[in-house]
């Protein structure tokens, strides 16, 4: 039986038992304990950025068939949109969101720095790889997702042997009026990209990037849309949406290049007036967990936990060259570098 067949049939399965048969399945001491105290408080609302919305839908109803009686309400956009959603939710004293997913980590130290968050101790963090450990030393946000950037083509009208192998490919005349990127003023996983494009080739990177005319959408995931549609042919996005693209039958491939893979960390944390603080803590505990890093991995992401594999047509990462932004440039460097970008391509 493959895994996804086997994951719905159990989860069915387990809607049909008591809770406490549940519980005794799948839950530690510690976290039957946190459940029992979530689950008089029925839902959590989950602020989410670095994946796509299908895949966290599928998050929130892994979820529920782990927790029954706990209904997750997705909201999921793009970095800047979120925040600033989450912003004017705390601007008119409205509390709507549990539990933000970003993929700015300066946005959870600006919410932070304003006493904004709740700080939790994870029963799961130790759980996690070493390199997603201990971001924040106050544990009011922690890592739960890593996200690949890289080159995504399409393959009816590029072959593997011209696609761009490096950053500077993108700006070969070849691909002037063909090539997407998205913006790093509204996506976090842009942001980041282009802080370490900045860094590796200077702004001359970028003035030579308006030269090749290039389809700017918002999200990272827009790159693999209009790419897979044909509308663009090559670019840089996300290489996750680029292989689930590809699993559906779209002309869709992606390249580590040989400068770099840039991964992007997303914290996740839970609102200091999130309505339902209990579910949001045991959500935050899901976030780290088996269950939805294997449910993600089937979906090509790259798992934060070593107990659970990539899936087969995934780039382990310690096969190619990583480029990872620190804290200290995505706090001091993602905001200038978007309004160096809005200078030079005037959007």
């Amino acid at each position: 039986m493959k895994r996804r067949t086997f994951l719905m049939a159990s989860a069915a399965t387990a809607a049909l038992l008591p809770v406490g048969v549940q519980a005794a399945s799948h839950m530690s001491d510690d976290i039957a304990a946190l459940y029992e105290k979530a689950q008089p408080e029925g839902e959590v609302t989950w602020y989410v950025v670095p994946m796509d919305s299908e895949t966290a839908e599928r998050c929130g109803q892994l979820f529920t068939s782990l927790y029954p009686g706990i209904k997750v309400n997705v909201v999921r956009s793009t970095a800047t949109v979120a925040f600033q959603r989450l912003n004017q939710d705390l601007d008119t004293g409205v509390a709507n969101c549990d539990v933000l997913t970003t993929s700015n980590i300066a946005h959870a130290e600006d919410l932070k720095g304003r006493d904004l968050l709740t700080g939790y101790s994870p029963i799961r963090k130790e759980e996690v790889l070493p390199a997603f450990q201990g971001i924040d030393p106050d544990d009011t946000y922690h890592v739960t997702t890593a996200g690949p950037m890289g080159i995504v083509y399409n393959t009816a009208e590029v072959s593997e042997a011209d696609a761009p192998t490096n950053w500077p490919d993108l700006l070969d005349p070849k691909w002037k009026g063909k090539l997407a990127i998205g913006h790093p003023g509204f996506s976090g996983y842009v942001g980041i990209w282009a802080v370490k494009m900045r860094e590796l080739y200077g702004w001359e990177f970028f003035e030579k990037l308006v030269d090749q005319e290039p389809y700017i959408g918002r999200s990272s995931i827009d790159v693999v849309t209009t790419t897979a549609a044909g509308e663009t042919v090559v670019g840089a996005g996300p290489t996750t949406s680029a292989l689930i693209s590809a699993e559906k039958g779209n002309p869709m491939a992606m390249k580590a290049p040989t400068d770099g893979l840039v991964v992007i960390t997303s914290p996740s944390c839970i609102l200091k007036n999130a309505p339902h603080p209990e579910a949001a803590k045991l959500f935050l505990e899901f976030l780290m967990g088996t269950e939805i890093a294997e449910l993600t991995a089937e979906n090509f992401s790259t798992p934060i936990r070593g107990d659970v594999k990539v899936r087969e047509g995934v780039v382990p990462l310690s096969e190619v060259k990583v480029i990872t932004a620190s804290k200290d440039q995505i706090i001091s460097e993602v905001s200038e570098t978007a309004e160096m970008f809005r200078d030079t391509f005037g959007i």
